[in-house]
């Protein structure tokens, strides 16, 4: 994943920091696939990664490991 962030396919950070396009589902994370739109790019948030089902998300992992 280290890869995809490097190379842009993967943003993270805060939701307050995207500047160069929009957020496209209201999902609390900070984790997001980036995806080229018609005007700048769009963001997907996930709190799941899509390869091992592990939580990405801080504060997900954290009510996770609570439980």
């Amino acid at each position: 994943m280290r890869g995809w962030v490097e190379q842009g396919a993967l943003y993270y950070g805060t939701k307050q920091r995207i500047d160069d396009g929009r957020i496209a589902n209201e999902i609390d994370t900070e984790y997001f696939i980036r995806s080229a739109s018609g005007r700048g790019y769009s963001y997907i948030g996930i709190n799941y990664c899509p390869f091992c089902g592990r939580a990405l998300s801080h504060g997900l992992w954290m009510a996770e490991k609570k439980k």
